[in-house]
């Protein structure tokens, strides 16, 4: 019993000691690895400059989790069967992403980015020859319509000739580091990772003609409307090396990011026609065709190599000690393999060995980086 005791009371004293040196340790946190945030929770607390000036370099890259957020201008160059290969146009997007930098100087980077245009078509009002005899729309509803005449009450239909309509999806999962600062306070983070780029290309030609002939002294007249369709899908799979250099000068942060990549792309093509139909025989509307699809053919396929680089510069103003504002520039650019199609009679098909070239200024906010 005695020994029992003893042992009860070694015990009693092993776990007071634990627990005063647990208390004892300075920012002591179970979770400090992924919590540390360094700014001590005070998101929005004011900049002191000539605290910023005094401190290492090291100590002004931020540690823990960051996030940020950009609005994109962003254009894309044409097709080259249009002949016009260096037109940019513009369209917008958004680009987050989503990091955690430890205490190892060793982390994680996800990047999103999405953009949907350009949507630059070649558009004419055709006169409607055959109006139907009431006020519903006999065309397709879907249609794109003027805004200020949404029913086309004018008599006029809406006719489209894509010159460079596409969409972008952009996914990156990066494992970054963080070198020891340079003499004048740069700091180079390298990564190497693994990236998703969709790219989706879209042909539209749309032709409206009227018909008119006379069928044993009756007068006969049709209107016809006919839309084709190629969608071309870019499904690039790629692995990536890069880097991110960051120079702090007072309030400012200056930085650049290289991400060069390559891998294969998987693409395939679909095409569509449509064709609707309106007749007339004697004045009287005679036949409907609804707006239906005549002829379609999916499952084309092809696979190419692509190789490209997305380039970006960057200048922060630090608001508070966890919080800046930023403006930018980026340049994405993919050498070869992006398949970019046409519509039968219009271009070629098998385009497929295309480059891309996508600059756009950014503005946007950045939280604890």
């Amino acid at each position: 019993m005695l020994v029992l005791k003893r042992s009860l009371k070694l015990l009693i004293l092993a776990a007071m000691a634990v627990s005063a040196s647990i208390s004892s340790a300075e920012h002591y946190h179970p979770f400090a690895e992924s919590l540390d945030f360094n700014p001590d929770w005070q998101i929005f607390a004011p900049v002191d400059v000539e605290e910023l000036e005094e401190l290492h370099p090291r100590k002004r890259a931020h540690r823990g989790w960051y996030v940020t957020y950009d609005r994109m201008s962003i254009g894309l160059d044409r097709p080259d069967f249009q002949g016009q290969s260096s037109q940019i146009d513009m369209t917008w997007g958004n680009r987050w992403d989503f990091g955690f930098m430890g205490e190892k100087n060793k982390g994680w980077l996800f990047s999103y980015m999405s953009v949907d245009g350009p949507n630059v078509y070649n558009d004419r009002r055709d006169q409607r020859l055959l109006q139907p005899a009431t006020a519903v729309e006999r065309f397709p509803a879907l249609r794109p319509r003027f805004p200020f005449d949404p029913n086309f009450g004018d008599g006029t239909i809406l006719v489209r000739n894509s010159l460079n309509v596409a969409s972008i999806t952009n996914v990156e999962f990066n494992k970054t580091w963080r070198l020891s600062p340079y003499h004048y306070g740069g700091i180079l983070e390298p990564m190497i990772g693994f990236r998703y780029f969709g790219f989706n290309d879209y042909a539209v030609n749309e032709n409206h003609e009227y018909f008119s002939t006379a069928i044993v002294a009756t007068a006969f007249n049709a209107e016809r409307f006919q839309t084709q369709i190629t969608r071309t899908d870019n499904r690039m799979m790629l692995g990536q090396v890069g880097y991110r250099y960051v120079q702090p000068v007072q309030r400012m942060t200056f930085s650049h990011d290289g991400r060069f990549f390559a891998g294969q792309n998987f693409q395939t093509q679909q095409y569509s026609n449509y064709v609707f139909a309106l007749a007339q025989a004697g004045g009287v509307i005679g036949f409907d065709l609804p707006y239906e699809q005549l002829s379609t053919f999916a499952g084309r396929d092809n696979s190419e190599f692509v190789i490209g680089m997305d380039l970006r510069f960057e200048a922060a103003y630090q608001v508070t000690k966890a919080f800046n504002i930023r403006a930018g520039s980026q340049l994405i650019y993919v050498g070869r393999g992006v398949w970019r199609g046409a519509n039968p009679g219009v271009g070629p098909q098998n385009a497929n060995d295309q480059a891309i070239v996508s600059p756009a200024f950014t503005f946007g906010a950045t939280f604890n980086r």
